[in-house]
C-alpha cells in the first residue's frame, strides 16, 4: 500500500517535471516571436515555426524522461530500505518503475510536432487540449491517435 502511494507521487512528479520542461520551451518560442496574446491551443501552436515545435517537442520529451528516471531512482532508494533478500536485476524498484511508465517511441522528434499541427488543423476548436494532453496520449500506452485524442477529450 505504501509503494503504491510512493509510486503514485512519483508519477505526479514525473509528469509535472514534463509538462514545466514543455511549458518553458513553449513559452521562450513564444516569446521569441512576440506578437499579440494567442486565444487557445490551436492559435499557440499552428503558427510556431517548425523549429520551434521541434524544439517543445525535445523539452517535453528530455523533460519527461529526466524526470521519469529521477522519480524511479527516487523510489528505488526509498524502497530499498524494505528490500530483506537479493532482487534479481529486472525486479528492482527503479526498473519495475521505468517499465510501468509511458514510451514515446517515434523515431524521430517531428512524427510528435506533426502529430499535434495535425491535431489542431483537424480540431482548431478543441480548447481544452494542449500540446501537453497531446504529447501524453500519443505515448504508449495509451498510444492513442488524434481522432481517438479529440474523442476523449470531447465527449459530452
Amino acid at each position: 500500500m505504501r509503494e503504491r502511494r510512493i509510486l503514485r507521487a512519483l508519477l505526479f512528479v514525473v509528469g509535472l517535471v514534463s509538462v514545466l520542461s514543455a511549458l518553458v520551451v513553449a513559452a521562450t518560442s513564444r516569446a521569441a516571436g512576440g506578437g499579440s496574446p494567442p486565444e487557445g491551443p490551436a492559435a499557440l501552436w499552428l503558427p510556431m515555426s517548425p523549429e520551434a515545435k521541434e524544439a517543445y517537442v525535445w523539452g517535453y520529451l528530455h523533460g519527461f524522461e529526466r524526470g521519469k528516471r529521477e522519480g524511479c531512482s527516487f523510489y528505488e532508494e526509498k524502497m530499498r530500505a524494505y528490500m530483506h533478500e537479493p532482487v534479481p536485476p529486472e525486479e528492482l524498484p527503479q526498473g519495475v518503475c521505468l517499465d510501468a511508465l509511458p514510451r514515446f517511441t517515434a523515431p524521430y522528434f517531428h512524427a510528435y510536432a506533426d502529430a499535434i499541427t495535425n491535431y489542431y488543423v483537424k480540431y482548431p476548436k478543441d480548447p481544452g487540449v494542449g500540446p501537453p494532453i497531446i504529447m501524453m496520449e500519443l505515448a504508449s500506452p495509451p498510444g492513442l491517435t488524434i481522432d481517438q485524442i479529440h474523442a476523449k477529450y470531447t465527449r459530452h
